[in-house]
């Protein structure tokens, strides 16, 4: 009888259903399933490059700039090590659990004690928005998974984490150690949600939440390692430099963004604003002389929604103002013992913050894993993990078809870009090009190997003159260093520097795509050009030319 009862009370426990739920997502990252492809899904090669890179010895911000912090593509890398078959969307979906995970098992082992209900109300969301690898924008109408957006959907997760140990644990030890933990997961993962996070601490102070001694800890606790790391590798500063530089190069877009999140979000935004004014109403009329004037209800919803608009400004139509989640929790366990009608009208608007993101994100997910035994895959052999996607046959046509289309309509597609246009609209929203960009990079790996038996060569470092380049990955490579991953030239590419040019004068080849020549690639093309004057061009494909390090085949001639 006790045997059975033990088993009941570890089966009670959330922190036990936290870590069971990583069984399923081992299981599935050892077997090599295929995921549905969707909208911009290239955005994930971003993982494979930086890891090859990682795992050729350079060092994020200081051998290359990314588009966001280094903690996730060290935990992707060293994932990929452990598994060699995972899908690449769902490992860079998954890879911060191992950080994210034990945090909130802090949290939910101090509220279970207290609370078992509401620690189960505060997993059960974080389980779903850390595990289903979906946006709440929706890009196209068939069911897929998104690979855009993941380092996005990785902020809010730490953001959620962080929240939630401010409402739920006791000023003390262990909130000083989540914090810092949660504040360094998110300054090493996306810095606007570092700003976000230090805002909702700041709050916690002035609500009394954490001690000024505490406060301290938390603050040497953080800066310790980083410390550390900037001795070791002057990582930091570098990180740091890369920031300011993205921060300038896009410091135009932030009211248009603004705009933009009132527009998407208003369905939470909406109801979020109409509580406010209720919370407002009840901590007026019923405050409670416990509680510190900015403990209350209202700074705590007002807070994470501002927080939540400032940091979807870099983050639009992802799984955005989840961290209003324990937020909620927290003000319903305040009011819960008021009269039925404040309570009620609580409820209801809490619901309409909440439940939309957490049903579009379920949605998503669960439809598209319904309809994928239907998807097809691709054969391609020479492109490893990158084949581990699925598609409906007839978009699987089309973007077989488009390579021979591509080359024999070349000219139709320089025209469009020299006219600053795309294909279509919304061209790398479009499944069959990202399907279409996987064949050209089996394509190109299959041609490489050829010219390099050909001639009896190696091309030891690889750079593309396009967004994302996986090509060290798939060939075992290294890359060049002291260039942006994720080269997106309205956003992300820097201006050249000295040990730029030097960097892409000494890499061995220079891969540049032509099916279809798009604004994107013309403007690297053109932002690269000073750096790659005398090279040798060689067309090894219909749709690829290698740009030849001028001494690779000067003794084969």
């Amino acid at each position: 009888m006790t045997g059975a009862t033990d088993l009941r009370g570890i089966f009670s426990r959330p922190v036990f259903w936290l870590f069971a739920a990583f069984v399923p997502l081992i299981l599935l990252l050892i077997l090599p399933i295929a995921a549905p492809i969707g909208p911009m899904y290239w955005d994930t090669y971003l993982y494979l490059d930086a890891a090859q890179r990682i795992w050729m010895g350079q060092i994020p911000s200081v051998d290359f700039s990314t588009p966001v912090g280094p903690l996730p593509y060290y935990l992707f890398a060293g994932g990929l090590k452990l598994f060699a078959n995972a899908q690449p969307l769902l490992l860079a979906q998954w890879c911060i659990l191992p950080v994210a995970a034990p945090l909130l098992a802090l949290v939910l082992a101090r509220l279970s004690s207290r609370n078992v209900a509401q620690a189960f109300a505060l997993l059960v969301p974080f389980l779903v928005f850390a595990t289903f690898p979906s946006n709440v924008a929706a890009y196209h109408p068939l069911p897929t998974l998104d690979g855009f957006g993941i380092y996005n959907r990785h902020g809010v997760i730490f953001l959620y984490v962080l929240t939630s140990g401010l409402v739920f644990l006791k000023d003390g030890r262990r909130m000083a150690v989540l914090i810092a933990a949660a504040m360094l997961a998110l300054f090493l993962t996306k810095v606007t949600g570092f700003l976000v996070g230090g805002l909702f601490c700041l709050l916690a102070l002035l609500a009394g939440r954490i001690s000024l001694r505490y406060c301290i800890l938390t603050v040497l606790l953080f800066l310790i390692p980083l410390g550390i790391a900037e001795l070791m590798s002057g990582f930091v500063s570098a990180y740091i430099r890369d920031i300011i530089e993205l921060a300038g190069m896009n410091e135009d877009c932030l009211l248009p963004r603004f705009l933009t999140v009132a527009s998407l979000k208003l369905d939470v935004l909406l109801p979020a604003g109409l509580l406010a004014l209720l919370l407002i109403w009840l901590d007026w009329t019923r405050a409670d002389k416990t509680i510190r004037f900015f403990d209350h209800n209202f700074w705590w919803l007002s807070v994470v929604i501002a927080g939540g608009s400032i940091y979807e400004t870099q983050n639009t139509g992802s799984q955005e103002f989840i961290f209003i989640w324990p937020v909620l929790l927290m003000i319903f366990e305040r009011i819960r013992l008021l009269e039925q009608g404040p309570k009620m009208a609580f409820l209801a608007l809490a619901a309409f913050c909440v439940i939309p993101t957490f049903t579009k994100v379920a949605h998503k997910t669960l439809r598209a894993v319904v309809v994928a035994p239907t998807y097809e895959r691709l054969h391609l052999p020479d492109v490893k993990n990158m084949a581990q996607v699925s598609q409906r046959r007839e978009i699987i046509d089309r973007a077989e078809y488009l390579e021979p289309h591509y080359e024999n309509f070349a000219s139709a597609y320089a025209d469009l870009s020299a006219h600053g246009q795309l294909p279509s609209w919304q061209y790398y929203s479009e499944l069959d090009f990202q399907l279409y960009w996987i064949i050209s990079a089996n394509s190109l790996v299959n041609s490489l190997k050829a010219f390099e038996a050909k001639n009896n060569i190696r091309l030891e470092s690889l750079m593309n003159l396009d967004f994302t380049n996986p090509f060290p990955w798939l060939l075992d490579r290294d890359a060049t260093r002291n260039i942006q991953i994720g080269a997106d030239p309205h956003r992300t590419v820097p201006p050249l520097t000295d040990k730029a040019i030097q960097s892409i004068r000494q890499t061995a080849a220079v891969l540049r795509p032509k099916c279809p020549l798009t604004t994107g690639r013309r403007m690297l093309f053109d932002h690269y050009a000073e750096a790659l004057k005398d090279r040798q061009v060689v067309e090894i494909h219909p749709c690829w030319d290698l740009l030849l390090h001028p001494d690779i085949l000067a003794g084969k001639q």
